[in-house]
């Protein structure tokens, strides 16, 4: 039975339908963002999704990111940290990010979504750090986590879409295996780079190159 069956099956207390309710509303939540995803990549396989480029404050940008998702990284006991300038890539001395031209609606799709996957497949009490920087005209922005890494077998996979490294977890998935396919997508659609690295046990970092303008 659908949760919407059981709510009207028979009558129920009015904490019972709160409850029902809040199902219906996270399943219709779930449905709307694959859907949205769905029609993203059939923009992009007809070649009308454009680039609008304009100046964006990639730290203020990064940090809005975080904040987005910080309640849910909290509720899963993560902690979010969010770096900008010469602590931000690999401990490297790169320049704060600053203002760079790019497209902001897809630079903040392609955070979104590698901290989306840092919660998801992360483990109690771990840690997510995103760091942003400007370094010889590349815009760099890393997201790494402590969680559950990566079989070397699938990280050539990630990128497809509908593709889950870990299916046990696809209950949970907001994006039905499609977040990873849109990062890899717009990036190339930016003339940009993302590489991979994990260890299984111990957490992956997923580092995107974007030229910065």
């Amino acid at each position: 039975l659908t949760t919407t069956e059981l709510a009207l099956r028979k009558p129920r207390s009015p904490e019972h339908y709160r409850e029902l309710l809040g199902d219906v509303h996270a399943s219709a939540q779930q449905m709307n963002q694959i859907v949205e995803r769905l029609l993203t990549l059939a923009r992009l396989d007809a070649g009308v999704d454009r680039l609008r480029i304009q100046s964006v404050d990639v730290a203020a940008l990064a940090q809005q990111c975080a904040d987005v998702v910080r309640p849910l990284a909290e509720a899963r006991g993560l902690t979010l940290t969010v770096k900008n300038g010469s602590a931000a890539v690999n401990g490297a001395g790169g320049d704060g990010a600053g203002l760079v031209h790019t497209d902001p609606d897809k630079l903040r799709e392609i955070v979104s979504n590698l901290l989306h996957n840092a919660i998801q497949y992360n483990r109690p009490g771990g840690a997510i750090d995103l760091r942003v920087a400007r370094r010889d005209g590349t815009l760099e922005v890393e997201v790494q986590d402590t969680g559950i890494g990566i079989a070397a077998e699938a990280r050539e996979r990630i990128f497809e879409r509908f593709y889950r490294a870990d299916p046990s977890r696809g209950g949970d998935d907001l994006h039905a295996g499609l977040g990873l396919a849109i990062v890899k997508e717009y990036i190339d659609l930016m003339d940009g780079s993302i590489a991979v690295e994990s260890t299984e046990g111990q957490g992956s970092t997923f580092r995107v190159r974007l030229p910065a303008g």
